[in-house]
């Protein structure tokens, strides 16, 4: 093939009664090459046409078992172990003689003879609301996680929402639907739109849904009515086939990050909060802010009481004042020792009740054997056992209030632990907010002890005895300036005036 140039020469030099071979001299190439160009027969760069090919004399055959096999296997054509143009010529290639390229072009065709469109679709205010999971990457505690995210919109507004969580199972499944009405302010009076969630459904898809009871009561509470997508249904979900990668976009990128879901989901929310606040879709007449308000007026209200949706269980409490769920230990007070504990377990927490009565609340820990220890269970056990207290892990990788973390932290006595246990015990006779602003200005020293916090809970108390209320702040120094008109008392005699 030559290039535009050279063939500007060839028929240039055609025109102006070059020969052929002269011109092949001049170019440097043969002289087939350039009668092959020589009369505009053929162009740079353009396709070579190749004849048609000619169908089979089985095709028909072939087309009719390929079209069998795919009604066969319809129940097969998404998921991990979906059928496709390979495993259909595998099935018949025993009996035609086809090749493997023979049927993937044939199985094009029989997808182009039978496209499907669809139908654009436009919403009321408050008609519908639109759900689905995705996943996305976080990071907790400085490394990266793949988890579940619940996603939900608004069609009519365009209003999104989204809700990290540690599963996609039922009790997550129903407190991320219960924290979506509650973002968006109301329950839709049309329906809820679903993907063919394994989570709800039961069994069958699309029309052929059966619910899980559990849903069923759910949806009962909010008077609402869901509807779940036929698989491989993309022009039955409206905006919801977009909304994944729309909430990817909008409230993780870039990756938040966070010692926990609950600070992730924080993050998630105010990005979603700006994108809701600023953003105009393409094609709307407003502002997705001045559409939601619409939106909202239109919604059914939300029931008085939230839908119970966390997941229950029991668990014994061991002699290491401890009771675990999902390989991961949670502490509670020391009476509750071989005593049974009711659990209720939502996404981002985990309650502990004996008797009716709530024991403790430890946030849900993100890994298994990240153990959730509360020090203060510990501390009677503690005072009684005071060679422990280098060793003990509540005191080591217990969980503590920020301020009480960076006392850890920055605490460099050789017996960090014993003050890190005293400081904690000042909590049974102080005021927690008092105790926490002591061990602040302590830390603000760089190299903070249990004495110094009793020296700032003590000023503390000194300011307000006086009536000031809180302690000076720390490298603020009070300095009581002269009164140089005292000094005038030195030079002058009772009377006497200056002149």
């Amino acid at each position: 093939m030559i290039d535009t140039e050279t063939y500007a020469i060839i028929r240039s030099n055609k025109k102006n009664g070059v020969s052929m071979r002269k011109t092949a001299e001049m170019l440097g190439i043969s002289r087939n090459t350039v009668k092959e160009y020589w009369n505009g027969g053929r162009i740079p760069g353009e396709r070579k046409d190749y004849p048609a090919q000619l169908d089979s004399p089985q095709k028909e055959l072939v087309m009719a078992a390929l079209e069998k096999y795919f009604e066969e296997n319809k129940h097969l054509l998404s998921g991990k172990q979906k059928v496709n143009a390979k495993t259909a010529w595998e099935s018949i290639r025993e009996i035609y003689a086809v090749g493997e390229s023979t049927v993937r072009r044939y199985v094009r065709e029989l997808k182009n003879s039978n496209p499907e469109g669809f139908i654009p679709l436009s919403f009321e205010p408050g008609e519908v609301m639109q759900f689905d999971w995705c996943k996305v990457k976080v990071v907790i505690n400085g490394n990266i996680w793949s988890i579940p995210v619940f996603c939900a919109v608004l069609p009519y507004s365009y209003c999104i929402f989204a809700m990290v969580m540690p599963d996609m199972k039922m009790p997550c499944f129903l407190e991320a639907n219960t924290e979506a009405f509650n973002f968006f302010g109301g329950v839709p009076w049309g329906h809820g739109w679903y993907d063919n969630l394994r989570t709800a459904v039961y069994s069958g898809s699309g029309k052929y849904t059966v619910k899980q009871e559990q849903f069923r009561k759910f949806e009962a509470h909010h008077a609402y009515e869901s509807v779940f997508m036929n698989a491989d249904s993309g022009n039955e979900k409206g905006a919801v086939e977009d909304l994944c990668k729309l909430v990817r976009q909008v409230a993780f990128v870039p990756i938040p990050k966070g010692k926990n879901l609950r600070e992730i989901q924080d993050q998630v929310t105010r990005r979603c909060l700006d994108y809701i606040r600023f953003h105009k879709v393409r094609d709307r007449p407003r502002t997705i802010a001045q559409m939601l308000d619409e939106e909202r007026a239109a919604l059914t209200p939300l029931p008085l009481k939230d839908f119970a949706a966390y997941a229950e269980a029991e668990a014994v409490v061991g002699s290491d004042l401890t009771f675990r769920h999902d390989a991961t230990k949670y502490s509670v007070p020391q009476e509750y020792i071989g005593k049974t504990v009711a659990l209720r377990v939502s996404s981002y927490s985990i309650e502990a009740w004996h008797r009716g009565s709530l024991i403790c609340t430890h946030d849900r820990a993100f890994v298994k054997g990240d153990h959730q220890y509360l020090p203060e269970h510990y501390l009677p056990l503690l005072e009684k056992r005071q060679r422990a207290i280098p060793n003990a892990a509540p005191l080591k990788y217990g969980v503590l209030p920020p301020e009480m973390e960076r006392f850890r932290k920055l605490c460099v006595a050789k017996n960090k632990y014993e003050h890190l246990c005293n400081v904690l015990l000042l909590g049974r006779t102080t005021d927690a907010g008092a105790l926490l602003r002591a061990v602040d200005y302590a830390n603000r020293t760089g190299s903070p002890t249990f004495e110094s916090v009793r020296f700032y809970l003590d000023a503390q108390s000194l300011d307000a005895a006086q009536g000031n209320g809180h302690a000076a702040p720390i490298n603020e120094i009070a300095v009581d300036r002269p009164r140089f008109e005292d000094y005038d008392t030195l030079f002058m005699e009772d009377g006497d005036t200056n002149e």
